[in-house]
Formats: structure tokens, sequence, C-alpha cells
């Protein structure tokens, strides 16, 4: 209950002064939802935990230095997206990995076949879009708002518009065609 009555930048600053029970709090309320955007963009489970911990690992470094400019989240979901990126400029193999452990973790037993090969097209049609506007789409239904995307991404909000407009576009497109 503790948790929910400090802020994301509040448990910085003490977690930035030596408390480290404040850095426990933040990474329980945040590491879900910065693993499920991760996994959903870069569906190999264990680099997707490599990069998540690399983004945390940023977040330790970087605690004194945070300027609540941005709201923590927003900061934490740019760190993970740089280092996502950095990840796929080092790749050696270009070519689009597949790994059912995505569908597996978001389809539970009790989801009907039909739910699940529906959920299959959609992460299918997810894979084939540009990266940029995978992340902006991604971004967005872990309910980052379009300014937030923008900072996130280092674009302006008009740029995340036209991606998520995009984004949905070529994906009702691709799971129509396949329908």
């Amino acid at each position: 209950m503790q948790q929910l009555l400090y802020s994301d930048a509040s448990l910085l600053r003490k977690y930035a002064r030596g408390d480290a029970a404040a850095f426990e709090m933040l990474y329980r309320r945040h590491k879900d939802a910065l693993f499920h955007f991760l996994h959903c963009s870069l569906p190999n489970a264990a680099i997707v935990e490599e990069i998540a911990q690399d983004s945390w690992v940023k977040v330790i470094e970087q605690a004194p230095h945070y300027k609540s400019t941005a709201a923590f989240r927003t900061w934490l979901f740019t760190i993970a997206r740089n280092r996502l990126i950095d990840h796929q400029r080092r790749k050696i193999n270009n070519t689009p990995q597949t790994d059912d452990s995505i569908l597996q973790q978001r389809s539970s037993d009790d989801l009907p076949a039909e739910d699940q090969a529906l959920l299959r097209e959609l992460l299918d049609a997810l894979e084939l879009l540009p990266a940029e506007q995978r992340d902006s789409f991604l971004l967005q239904q872990q309910g980052f708002s379009n300014k937030e995307i923008a900072e996130i991404t280092g674009v302006g909000t008009e740029t995340v518009k036209s991606r998520l407009r995009y984004a949905r576009s070529a994906t009702r497109e691709r799971m129509g065609a396949t329908s």
C-alpha cells in the first residue's frame, strides 16, 4: 500500500539518496509494462530480459541526474527503446525471429482456439510493420499519450499520429487479407 503513496519521481529521488526500497517499489511498479513493450517488439524472451536489465541498470546509473521534465515512465521507456534500437543495430542476422513464446505469454489455457488464432494473426501483422510504426502502436497500447510517445521516440506529435494511422491501417489491411 505504501507503494501507491509516492510518485515515481519522488521514489527515484529517494533512491538517489540511498533508499534501496524506493527503487524496489519503482521496479515492481513498472517491470511488467516494460517487459511487455519489449517483448512485443522483440519476441525472444532471453534478449528481452537482457535489454530490460540493461534499461534498469541505466536508470540506476542516471538516478542522481534525473530531471523530472518528463514522467519517469516516459524516461524509462525512452531508455528501453534506445537499448532495443542499440540491440537491433548490433544484430548480425537481420532476419525476423519467430518465437511462439509471445503467443504463449498472452494466451491462457481457457482462451478459445479461435481467439488464439486471431491473436497470432495480429502479432504477425505487427511484426511486418516498420519498427517506428510498431513502437508507436505498442506504446499507445501501453497507455502512453501521443505527446509521451513523441518524447520517447524523439519525433513530433504529428509524426506519432501519422505513424499510428499507418500502423492501424496496415494492420487492418493485413488482417483483413488473411481472414
